[in-house]
């Protein structure tokens, strides 16, 4: 019997890749480049918005966050 071989991360690649292409994921990394980031929050931080929504849902009041 014969076992069978996977190809792992080949299979998901392209076996031609034409000039088109590659302006175009050079486009798209471009456009990841300026996406916002997320924040790094401290501890301190996380409390804060914890406590804050915990206090909203407590009292039945309407928070944003953005």
């Amino acid at each position: 019997m014969g076992t069978i071989r996977d190809r792992g991360i080949i299979k998901g690649q392209a076996a031609l890749m034409l000039p088109e292409h590659k302006a175009l994921n050079k486009k798209k990394d471009e456009d990841d480049y300026f996406l916002n980031k997320k924040p790094v929050l401290d501890e301190y931080q996380v409390e804060e918005y914890e406590n804050n929504i915990h206090y909203a849902m407590e009292y039945h009041l309407p928070i944003s966050l953005s």
